[in-house]
């Protein structure tokens, strides 16, 4: 196996994708299994799906490989001991650096579409595993966004 290298940038912006293994549905049976999680970490934007999840965060002082290292174990340890023995995730993660305000901007529009992408929903508002009522409730949306909304197809998120 290759050896994978990341950049790491203090106190920076990072778009992360993280597959549960085989892609087995576990993620919102098990949603306060994924918060307890991240309790050490404050996510910016954030959408869980079933057997997938994408976040933004800020990698603060921490690397992060450590910080979804610390997460995958956390939610792990607690699965298989609480819920079914065995994997839990795919063993690598996509990570992408936000370069400025537009790319940050895209990728929380991206997290916030996904459950219409992946014909869970057709209203984005009405999917609650998501911080799209936190954007709108801040401004950052008006209600009918994303009936029409078309995001580049062409554009590799890590799916």
């Amino acid at each position: 196996m290759k050896s994978l290298r990341r950049y790491y940038f203090k106190n920076h912006y990072y778009f992360l994708t993280v597959v549960s293994y085989q892609r087995k549905p576990i993620l919102i049976d098990n949603i306060d299994l994924f918060w307890e999680s991240w309790r050490d970490i404050k996510l910016e934007a954030w959408v869980v799906l079933p057997d997938h999840f994408h976040v933004i965060l800020n990698s603060k002082n921490k690397g992060i490989s450590n910080i979804i290292h610390q997460f995958k174990r956390r939610y792990s340890w607690y699965y298989n001991r609480f819920i079914q023995k065995g994997r839990v995730w795919q063993n690598r993660y996509w990570d992408h650096i936000i370069r400025n305000q537009e790319d940050l901007n895209r990728h929380i529009d991206y997290i916030h579409y996904n459950p219409v992408k992946h014909k869970i929903i057709d209203d984005p508002f009405l999917y609650k595993h998501s911080s799209l009522i936190k954007y709108f409730e801040n401004g950052f949306y008006p209600r009918d966004w994303g009936n029409d909304y078309d995001y580049d197809k062409d554009f590799d998120f890590g799916e």
